[in-house]
């Protein structure tokens, strides 16, 4: 299918374009693509006039259109002299319906920066950790209904082990070097630790908790990453009162006596994955592994991406780049890595090419660090979400 589109400036220069789009609603006729001779100085509006006059339905929907991986930004002929394309060239375009940017409708203030967030998948409460030392529970109004104190430090990183309407059960980690789990009963609104991990030796900045929801791993400016089971009843459990040493990220260490409380359980971990150097900023399950516990995926401050074998407790494989990674996550649906950077870039992995060029793209968009990054549980069109700094 093929169609002009005139001229309506000065300029009579065009390009031959092939529209095409994956979203089957708003496909233009019956076949793949079709063929359009339009003027080099159209942008994004522009063309999406055009696709709704195609479509020919009363209400008029924006789009976004991509050229070679990317979206448009300039006009058609800006695009083509940057890349040093002909206009003799039939040029690709595929168009997808624009998402409009989210409008907050809350705000959660807190006292000190916000490190980390664990959303309302399990439960209706919304966790956030912070930097003066305290888990905070919120309803989705944007009411505080909770804060959790036990921390003795900034707490790093906050993630969600089970729940219902009624009950739910929470990790956080901290500079304190602890993890403690956490359980909440809405009908009473009450909270009370359920128990703590012990075995870092430095602040635990990332959490992940398996799909299955038996185990969950940490990663800590130890160098190390550790896998926990989420039993209370199994051989991991025993009975702290000891005192440990705080080292913070400037170095410095302080001692720090632990409660004696005999209501408090301790666990220690199952395994112990040792091979980055330096801290490990963030660490995640393979996704798509279902219920089994068997990879897992950490970043660190040695620029690297490594890949563990749970059982065995080797390090498989290692990916490099040229920066610090901050944030990382897996995708069930594609099989990516997602990982968040001190640059302005994200960078996708392909965890499973181990002998390819393993960073399949680069994502430009910020001004600044990048993290934190959170792949869709639930989508592959719209896969990508961020946090940046």
């Amino acid at each position: 299918m093929s169609a002009n589109i005139e001229a309506t400036s000065t300029s009579t220069q065009q390009v031959q374009i092939r529209l095409s789009t994956r979203q089957s609603k708003y496909r233009v006729g019956s076949d793949e693509s079709i063929l359009l001779m339009v003027p080099t100085h159209l942008r994004r509006f522009n063309l999406s006039e055009i696709v709704n006059h195609l479509l020919n339905e009363d209400k008029k929907s924006p789009f976004d259109f991509i050229i070679a991986g990317k979206f448009l930004r300039t006009s058609l002929g800006q695009y083509l002299e940057k890349n040093g394309i002909s206009t003799e060239n039939t040029i690709d375009v595929e168009y997808v319906l624009s998402s409009m940017p989210p409008k907050p409708t809350n705000a959660m203030d807190h006292e000190d920066w916000v490190s980390g967030i664990a959303g309302p998948s399990l439960t209706s409460t919304i966790a956030t950790s912070c930097y003066d030392g305290n888990v905070r529970l919120w309803s989705m109004t944007g009411s505080c209904i909770a804060v959790l104190k036990k921390h003795e430090r900034s707490v790093k990183s906050v993630a969600w082990l089970s729940g219902n309407a009624n009950s739910s059960r929470l990790i956080s980690g901290g500079e304190d070097q602890s993890i403690f789990a956490w359980d909440y009963d809405s009908r009473s609104n009450k909270t009370k630790v359920a128990y703590e991990c012990v075995g870092h030796k430095g602040s635990v900045d990332g959490l992940s908790v398996n799909s299955s929801r038996t185990h969950f791993a940490s990663a800590s400016f130890d160098g190390s990453v550790k896998v926990w089971t989420t039993s209370t009843s199994d051989d991991t459990v025993t009975h702290a009162t000891s005192s440990s040493t705080t080292t913070s990220a400037d170095g410095s260490s302080s001692k720090r006596k632990r409660t004696e409380d005999s209501s408090v359980l301790s666990k220690v971990p199952i395994v112990s994955l040792e091979a980055h150097v330096g801290a490990v900023s963030s660490v995640a399950f393979n996704k798509g592994e279902g219920s089994s516990v068997h990879t897992l995926f950490s970043g660190g401050a040695d620029h690297s991406v490594r890949i563990w074998d749970i059982e065995s407790g080797k390090n498989t494989h290692s990916m490099g780049c040229e920066k610090m990674i901050l944030g990382l996550d897996h995708s069930a649906h594609s099989g990516l890595i997602a990982t968040g950077h001190t640059d302005n870039l994200i960078r996708l992995w392909d965890p499973r090419d181990q002998k390819g060029l393993v960073v399949k793209m680069k994502l430009t968009s910020h001004k600044n660090w990048v993290p934190s990054v959170s792949w869709s549980p639930t989508s592959s069109v719209h896969p990508l979400f961020w946090i940046i700094r």
